[in-house]
């Protein structure tokens, strides 16, 4: 499946929390590794050499562990209480080995979801990605992963873009990443919420 799609310019990812299976898929070719919780040194030395991607969703796993959440069971919060050192450690490796990470959420990510990019792209940052690295991971380095990044992940001549307007700098915080107050997308307004802040003249 993985040469065909290849042939194709399909990328295939794999899900994978457990090593030997996230061996196999990267030997096999796939393009990333989703959550890749447990990986081994030997695993990432491999996604090195293939060139695999890393999408850790450190987000999903840490939501795993705080009740009423996208997934609010007692269950998971046990696993994901074991899983969230074990996935932290796998992306500090990742980066020092010079893996390309991706930010992406395990979930529909609908309107009452309340894990979002911002919070991946905050806890990337918080475990030793430059803050360039960590938005790279939800706009250039994503659109790469998916095959995309000559059309969009950027601003420049000529690219579909979609634009935010914050409050402050995510590359001192990448906490504004959490409220945007105008969002252009398609070469239109979507959301305008200035003046911020401030009261209305009358």
């Amino acid at each position: 499946i993985v040469e065909e799609a290849a042939t194709r310019g399909i990328p295939v990812m794999a899900h994978a929390h457990g090593d030997e299976g996230a061996y196999a898929a990267v030997a096999a070719g796939v393009k990333s590794i989703e959550h890749g919780t447990y990986l081994s040194d030997s695993t990432l030395r491999l996604m090195k050499q293939r060139g695999t991607w890393l999408v850790p969703t450190l987000s999903t796993i840490v939501d795993l562990t705080q009740p009423g959440g996208d997934y609010d069971d007692p269950v998971l919060v046990l696993r994901g209480q074991h899983m969230a050192p074990r996935i932290e450690d796998t992306i500090r490796r990742a980066h020092a080995m010079g893996i390309r990470l991706a930010a992406g959420a395990d979930t529909d990510y609908g309107v009452e979801s309340v894990t979002r990019i911002s919070h991946e792209v905050m806890r990337l940052r918080a475990l030793g990605l430059t803050s360039v690295e960590a938005l790279a991971t939800a706009t250039s380095g994503a659109a790469e992963l998916l095959g995309i990044g000559a059309r969009t992940g950027r601003v420049a001549e000529g690219y579909e873009a979609d634009l935010i307007v914050l409050e402050g700098n995510p590359l001192d915080d990448p906490a504004w990443l959490q409220d945007a107050l105008i969002v252009v997308t398609n070469g239109r307004v979507a959301l305008n919420r200035l003046p911020f802040g401030r009261r209305a003249v009358r």
